[in-house]
């Protein structure tokens, strides 16, 4: 048995082109060609089982139409952005100043979105406040508000339990059709809860780094910058963790959400970074005009849309890997999709 495993091992190396001598290396040669003919994963380490789930994460993600999730959620975005950044700053009203809010939210979102599409944004919201007259209807605008808002998070929430394999088992009530729609409104309350942690995060990195300059020059850009990406990595992953819990109609573990949540963070950060570069030396102002603004809203939103797609993949498959599946609620079912046999004739299927 040693001699025959020695032998397959140089074979496999003879034959991937590995001339090491070092035995460990020659058992991951050994065992990665194993993979690649019998596409068993048994004899793999987890870093690589890790890695090949992103391969996995891909398939499954293609094989459920990504390009009409994502468009479908860019397009419902255009209308529930402003009234759930209405919403958020309402709610912070409560706590912060007005203005100082808003100032906070604007800045974020010129980060994210560009001045271009921010300021886009923000006509919108004075179209909003503009309209809100008396309290009647201000009150009546706020529950619309509500309702394009958690609309959105409906259409996400079907996309995810669509990549999950997850539907309703019956027809919903209307209970259940509105603690599907709380389950948004909870999204947006977390939502304004993280934010107020990155106030406090930047409030904490400004006092920090009056000292840093003042005592170590040398390394204070590197300092600033460093921690405002660290920042920015582990609120999207606290966000998009919540979104997997919360909204759809099965629920992960923990440990399943936060590893999901810190990839899609990582590729989320990265793409951001590439998506503005590719903006700066495009002309889309030239090209669309006064709706660049919009443009670039969409084809932001779009590009996060199947970011966050590509994630939910991984966490399914993750998941799956780790022999925890994903389970539906009390008033979901799994279900798995067949092909029908092709010689079936078609009246009978």
């Amino acid at each position: 048995m040693g001699q025959m495993y020695r032998y397959n091992t140089q074979l496999c190396c003879k034959y991937y082109g590995c001339s090491c001598t070092n035995p460990g290396w020659r058992v991951f040669y050994f065992n990665f060609a194993a993979y690649m003919m019998t596409g068993n994963r048994q004899h793999l380490k987890r870093w690589q089982i890790f890695l090949l789930s992103f391969k996995d994460a891909f398939k499954e993600f293609n094989a459920n139409d990504p390009l009409r999730m994502a468009g479908a959620t860019a397009f419902f975005t255009t209308f529930a952005l402003p009234a759930i950044l209405v919403i958020i700053i309402q709610l912070l009203r409560l706590i912060f100043e007005p203005r100082n809010i808003s100032l906070q939210l604007f800045d974020q979102l010129r980060e994210i979105i560009g001045p271009e599409a921010t300021a886009e944004v923000i006509k919108t919201l004075r179209a909003f406040r503009g309209i809100a007259e008396n309290w009647l209807i201000a009150i009546a605008g706020f529950l619309f508000l509500l309702f394009v808002a958690t609309t959105l998070f409906k259409v996400i929430k079907s996309s995810m339990n669509q990549l999950w394999s997850i539907r309703i088992a019956k027809r919903q009530t209307f209970g259940q059709i509105m603690m599907s729609r709380l389950r948004g409104v909870l999204v947006i309350l977390l939502t304004a809860v993280l934010f107020m942690l990155g106030i406090l995060a930047d409030s904490i990195q400004a006092y920090l780094g009056q000292y840093i300059d003042q005592y170590l020059p040398s390394i204070f850009t590197y300092y600033d910058s460093g921690l405002r990406y660290l920042i920015s990595i582990l609120t999207v992953t606290l966000w998009f963790a919540l979104v997997f819990y919360l909204l759809p109609d099965g629920r992960p573990r923990w440990k399943i959400v936060f590893t999901s949540a810190f990839v899609t963070s990582i590729l989320f950060n990265i793409g951001k970074l590439i998506l503005r570069w590719m903006l700066s030396y495009s002309n889309i102002n030239s090209i669309y005009g006064a709706s660049a603004a919009t443009v670039l809203l969409l084809l932001f939103v779009f590009y996060v849309s199947m970011i966050f797609y590509y994630g939910t993949s991984f966490a399914n498959v993750w998941a799956n890997v780790n022999g925890k599946p994903i389970q539906p609620l009390h008033h979901a079912i799994k279900y798995q999709l067949k092909n029908v046999d092709e010689n079936v004739d078609e009246e009978e299927v």
